[in-house]
């Protein structure tokens, strides 16, 4: 500032320096207070902006903490029902065991009592077929029985101790034949096993037996199950001193121990 030589002028000079820098400091403070107040502004603005943000990408977050606490509880559930599963399916596993147990049991019981009602059945068949050209719907006339009685006196004679007592005699089941086919075998049933049993002797004693000019042929009537083994090709004879005579297939063979009896039934019948 230039000096004055006058001492008002300089005093007015010197006033009007102040004023003016008073009123640069003045717009200065006026500078920073408005600065001061955008930026508190501004940082408002930025606030709320991030925390709009903040939330937006917060609730995909806050959707999967929702989604875990119920996948944990439909866990939970399962592990539970696992659980109760895994309690039932050993208990199963137990009842079945103790039934396959038992189902051992009763079929070695059944197989037991199978092989005793078929020897019980087969021991106590009393009935006998017989086929042959005479042996024909018709010529037993009223009575079958009647017919059969007197047929096997008039065959075996003196060769029965007493008369050949019989339940009851009727032909097989099977349709009536034609002429040019094989007669029905008619099935008669002795009241006496022991007369039975004669007849089958002198019948295997006799490998021809005519009547009335025609051949006649007789053969016992076994049981289905034994039928069926017949069938197979299986013969069985006890020899003297308790030896084993079997046959299948034309394979014959002699046995003296029930293991060699076993061995030679499972190489015939392995099933």
């Amino acid at each position: 500032m230039q000096r004055c030589n006058n001492p008002v002028q300089h005093a007015q000079a010197c006033l009007e320096s102040s004023k003016m820098a008073d009123n640069e400091s003045v717009s200065a403070l006026l500078t920073i207070e408005s600065l001061v107040k955008e930026l508190g502004k501004f940082r408002k603005d930025m606030t709320g902006e991030f925390i709009v943000l903040l939330n937006s990408s917060l609730e995909p977050i806050k959707s999967i903490g929702t989604t875990l606490i119920t996948q944990a509880a439909t866990i939970s559930e399962i592990e539970s029902g696992l659980s109760d599963h895994s309690d039932r399916i050993t208990q199963l596993e137990q009842d079945v065991n103790a039934l396959q147990s038992k189902l051992i049991v009763m079929e070695k019981e059944n197989t037991t009592l199978k092989a005793n009602v078929e020897d019980l059945v087969s021991r106590s068949n009393r009935p006998l077929h017989m086929s042959g050209r005479p042996i024909v719907v018709g010529i037993e006339g009223k009575s079958a029985r009647e017919f059969m009685t007197n047929l096997l006196s008039e065959l075996l004679g003196d060769g029965l101790a007493e008369p050949s007592e019989l339940d009851r005699a009727h032909h097989s089941l099977r349709p009536k034949p034609r002429t040019d086919e094989a007669p029905r075998p008619l099935i008669i049933r002795f009241h006496r096993y022991i007369v039975k049993e004669t007849v089958m002797r002198w019948a295997k004693s006799h490998k021809v037996i005519s009547y009335k000019g025609h051949q006649i042929k007789m053969y016992e009537d076994f049981s289905t199950e034994l039928a069926k083994k017949r069938a197979q090709g299986a013969r069985f004879r006890m020899l003297y001193h308790a030896r084993l005579r079997g046959s299948c297939n034309v394979v014959e063979r002699i046995v003296d121990s029930p293991e060699a009896a076993e061995s030679f039934y499972r190489q015939n019948f392995p099933s």
